[in-house]
């Protein structure tokens, strides 16, 4: 996968310049843009087009559930794949975002970012064949 475009949330400055850094040297033909709110966000995905949404789950004011249930909540963004990214490790947490929030993909913090990137293409891969009517 070359070109596509991914949205970066996270508060922390360290970790968007981490996921921005890192990514683009596995796939420098990516364009990644990144936000430090949701409500930065929010603006970003009204006025661009993603392929893909990567976003930490513990933010001030807004976390990262709130930002998937606006996008969950509005018929274009129905296949665009989110990733949540956090330090929480109790398996009912991630169980739930998943099954009630419905999340693509979970990385853990410390991430790698040849695991986040592998996580990030096998999202926008399946969400394509979602978008064919091919399930997957």
């Amino acid at each position: 996968m070359q070109g596509f475009r991914l949205l970066v949330v996270d508060d922390v400055q360290v970790h968007r310049y981490l996921l921005q850094t890192g990514l683009g040297r596995i796939n420098p033909f990516m364009r990644i843009d990144v936000a430090d709110s949701v409500s930065q966000a929010q603006n970003l995905l009204m006025s661009e087009s993603y392929d893909a949404v990567l976003c930490d789950w513990v933010m001030p004011v807004l976390g990262g559930n709130e930002l998937l249930k606006w996008m969950r909540a509005r018929p274009h963004f129905k296949f665009v794949p989110f990733i949540m990214i956090s330090a929480e490790t109790r398996n009912e947490e991630i169980i739930g975002a998943f099954v009630h929030l419905g999340i693509d993909d979970y990385v853990v913090k410390p991430f790698h970012s040849e695991v986040v990137y592998r996580k990030v293409v096998a999202a926008i891969e399946k969400a394509a064949l979602k978008r064919n009517g091919i399930s997957a």
